[in-house]
């Protein structure tokens, strides 16, 4: 499964998550342990929720603030 596009948007409930980061988890945004299984180099990216409420979590792998998106998927072509 490859990176996305675009960030997920959606609600988040509080506490220590683990974020996929390799973008081939099944189970996007969070980590299914995809990266382990397929030995891609990479680890989940956790990540303390403070607040539930609605997040833009990264999906294209460029962020520089992962998980959250910052509008790097915007210059991808």
């Amino acid at each position: 499964m490859p990176y996305g596009k675009g960030p997920w948007v959606g609600p988040v409930e509080e506490g220590t998550k683990a974020f996929c980061a390799c973008g081939e988890s099944s189970d996007k945004p969070y980590c299914d342990g995809s990266h382990h299984r397929l030995g891609t180099g990479k680890t989940p990216c956790v990540y303390e929720i403070t607040e539930k409420k609605n997040y833009a979590i990264c999906q294209c792998g460029t962020s520089r603030t992962p998980p959250l998106c910052d509008g790097s998927h915007k210059t991808l072509s």
